[in-house]
């Protein structure tokens, strides 16, 4: 079921296909365009979104290593502290003034710097080991949460560990007894001994940091959080994050993008490096972009709503008008029929203004159609005197392609050899004639495949070899696959025919052709070749002529010319024809023309008595 027959008649109309060109005309361009400026605009707001997300994480990050380095100058300064401790004491007095020396110095710390506390642990046998304050036994540090293979260290370099539930000392607050904390933490391990000589660890509590975290995310949706050195999520500015941290894979992307923006997902990533080695990460969902385009859509929808309904009205409008002239120009030529009689024709006139200075285009198109009406009698007239020329070209075509001489001498020899007894060579000579016409008469097709055209002009040599005894000798060698390409039927007989009626003289007695058939780029390249007499450069000139110029000459040359006319056409081939000859050097024909397959042949009808060469016309 074709589409056509499914559109209701009041609508095939061209008034209406009019107005739906216009729409479409319209609306294409309308929606790409809308298309294309809500695409900009969405990432004009996702860039924006993501610069003012990046701009405000450099602040964060800033604020973050700030107090970083805060915990970490202390710990420098601490450390110069537990040197002197560790130092040995001439007497008890002298290393209890050192002991309290340092502990006041890191209350000093803790109430200066605002820390969550400071935590010193010591061997179990040195002074102040169970102070429980500030001092601690490194035998306690499980119950603070520490490992000593995580903290044992040369005492200059500091670790950074999350810590959840940190206790703190009673003695210290009333409002809370433990904390999530981050710490920094500095040991002296005797490398000799391998004993853990002291720890000490400042902590900050992870609420300090969400107070940072809170101000860089502009919406519930955003998420802003630091990773640890293994995925660990340190401190968070939403509750909806896990602790536990993110997988192992995305801790990996996220450590391979640091100090970048990144998308994956649904989600644009914001990294940044702290100065103690951690990840600080803004994670921003494309549906809060989204969210912020909503009044962008809405606005661009109304304007696509207002555009589409004024240019209905303004199509109708001039459609109105314009189909009207139409309309009366569709009745004339309805009306207007061409009857058997190319002498006698109804001229219909169709209506336009009186004054040619309005004359718009449909009106010339009327009046153009009026003097066309007058002209096409004489132009039928016209077309029946081709079809008889090309009749004429056909009959010329074909007297070159079977020379009645050579049937005359076929059929002679053949008698000949009867009459001799050589009744084996009659029958070869009657069966390579039989299979030469099966092959000419039968091939009614314009195109046949080049193993049929080489079979033809290798029956064409054998008869003529029968004539000329042993003076005729030829090969003939194609590339595998490339016989199944199409060819105009008769390409090569003419050529064959030159070779031997001209080739023959005194100084080639013997002629040998030679015939090979090679692929060219995207084409089929024939050469044919014979060591004949040759052609002056007079004559070599004129068909060199007749051949660029498609002309045909039905007294010389007609049978290469109408082969070159023939195979330079675009349904045969788009080829050509090339000649070289020199006196006495025999002469070299290339023949070169588009690969054709056998679906050629569905375009190309059959040209027979009752069939003319041209696709769509019908049978006569």
């Amino acid at each position: 079921m074709k589409f056509h027959k499914c559109i209701p008649p009041s609508f095939s109309s061209f008034r209406y296909k009019l107005l739906l060109a216009f729409l479409i005309a319209t609306m294409v361009p309308l929606i790409s365009l809308t298309f294309i400026s809500y695409h900009i605009s969405y990432n004009i707001a996702r860039d924006r979104i993501i610069d003012s997300a990046v701009m405000t994480d450099k602040q964060l990050v800033s604020q973050l290593n700030d107090r970083l380095g805060q915990v970490e100058n202390v710990a420098d300064t601490i450390q110069f502290q537990m040197y002197s401790l560790n130092q040995p004491s001439s007497n008890k007095v002298d290393a209890l003034k050192k002991f309290t020396t340092v502990k006041n110095n890191i209350s000093l710390y803790k109430s200066t710097f605002d820390f969550f506390h400071i935590y010193v642990f010591l061997q179990p046998d040195q002074l102040g080991s169970k102070e429980s304050l500030y001092f601690f036994s490194t035998d306690e540090l499980s119950a603070y949460g520490l490992d000593k293979n995580i903290v044992s260290g040369s005492g200059f370099s500091s670790v950074w560990i999350p810590v959840s539930n940190m206790p703190l000392p009673k003695i210290l607050s009333t409002k809370k007894s433990s904390a999530d904390v981050i710490l920094c933490v500095r040991a002296l391990k005797n490398q000799a001994t391998g004993i853990l000589e002291y720890a000490y660890g400042i902590a900050l509590d992870t609420s300090e940091l969400t107070t940072y975290l809170q101000p860089a995310a502009l919406d519930s949706r955003i998420y802003s959080y630091i990773l640890t050195d293994h995925g660990e999520i340190a401190a968070k500015n939403t509750s909806s994050l896990n602790l536990s941290g993110i997988s192992k894979a995305q801790f990996q992307k996220l450590k391979k993008n640091a100090d970048s923006s990144f998308h994956s997902g649904d989600k644009y990533y914001n990294c940044c490096t702290l100065s103690n080695g951690w990840l600080h990460v803004t994670e921003i969902p494309e549906s809060y972009i989204q969210g912020n385009t909503h009044i962008l859509i809405r606005a661009l929808l109304i304007t696509v709503l207002i555009f589409l309904l004024l240019t209905v009205i303004i199509v109708i409008l001039f459609s109105e008008n314009l189909t009207r002239k139409i309309t009366a120009l569709s009745y004339a030529m309805e009306a207007f029929q061409l009857g058997y009689d190319p002498e006698h024709l109804s001229i219909v006139t169709v209506p336009h203004p009186d004054d040619p200075s309005r004359y718009d285009e449909i009106d010339r198109l009327g009046i153009t159609f009026e003097d066309m009406q007058h002209t096409i009698a004489g132009n039928l007239k016209s077309i029946v005197n081709l079809s008889v020329n090309e009749e004429r070209l056909k009959y010329q075509l074909l007297q070159s392609q079977i020379n009645p001489h050579f049937l005359y001498n076929i059929l002679g020899s053949i008698r000949t050899c009867q009459s001799l007894g050589k009744l084996d060579i009659a029958d070869q000579m009657i069966a390579n004639l039989t299979a030469f016409y099966r092959l000419t008469l039968r091939k009614s097709k314009e195109l046949i495949p080049i193993k049929d055209e080489l079979e033809i002009a290798r029956l064409y040599l054998e008869m003529e070899k029968l004539c000329h005894k042993d003076n005729l000798d030829w090969e003939i060698e194609a590339e595998d696959g490339i016989e199944n390409f199409l060819i105009c039927k008769f390409t090569l007989q003419p050529f064959l025919e030159n070779s031997i009626l001209h080739g023959i003289s005194s100084g080639t007695p013997a002629v040998f052709i030679s015939i090979h058939v090679l692929y060219g780029d995207d084409t089929v390249v024939i050469s044919v070749e014979d060591n004949g007499a040759g052609m002056d450069s007079e004559t070599l000139a004129q068909l060199r002529h007749a051949i660029e110029h498609n002309v045909i000459d039905y007294e010389k040359h007609f049978g290469i010319s109408n082969v070159s006319s023939r195979i330079s056409n675009p349904l045969y081939g788009n080829g050509s024809v090339r000649i070289r000859s020199n006196p006495g050097n025999g002469t070299y024909v290339t023949i070169e023309f588009e690969q054709m397959e056998e679906d050629i042949d569905e375009k190309i009808m059959i040209v027979d008595d009752n069939y003319l060469s041209a696709e769509g016309i019908e049978k006569t």
